[in-house]
């Protein structure tokens, strides 16, 4: 009987602290998100055709964002494309943007900031991609110039 209690007693404690391990996945909040990406992603917008897009999203890690993009629309290339826009970061690493040209996105941010998996969620459009951080944050987040004087302080040494 006393196995039986304790048994229920580790899984009652086990059930309670499962959600709060998955919900403080991301507890940088927008910090999470910092530094320069590679944007792909594919689709279409309903009534118009097939929709690609390649560029660089950088993130400030406060909640802005800025995008440059180009972006093939049912053949037709467009260079150059850029928006501006804020974004929130859950502790869950749920998030999402608005973008200046009106468009909207849910995204998954990976625990260490360095991938995201997003979805356009406006009406007509079925368009996703994933975005990959260019330099890991300990690169991003050091200025050109300190990172150049480390590399050849080693050298020195």
């Amino acid at each position: 009987m006393r196995k039986l209690l304790a048994s229920l007693a580790l899984a009652v404690v086990m059930f309670a602290l499962v959600p709060q391990a998955f919900s403080a996945q991301c507890p940088l909040g927008n910090a999470t998100l910092h530094g320069s990406y590679v944007v792909f992603g594919t689709g279409t917008i309903v009534g118009v055709g097939p929709v690609t897009v390649v560029g660089v999203q950088t993130w400030d890690g406060q909640g802005n964002t800025v995008a440059i993009h180009t972006v093939s629309v049912n053949g037709n290339i467009f260079t150059g494309v850029t928006k501006t826009g804020t974004y929130s970061v859950n502790p869950d690493c749920t998030g999402s943007t608005a973008q200046s040209d009106g468009s909207h996105y849910d995204f998954v941010a990976s625990p260490d900031g360095n991938r995201t998996t997003w979805i356009e969620t406006d009406a007509g459009t079925v368009i996703s991609g994933t975005e990959t951080r260019l330099k890991s944050r300990e690169e991003g987040d050091a200025p050109r110039g300190e990172a150049g004087k480390r590399g050849a302080q080693r050298h020195r040494n």
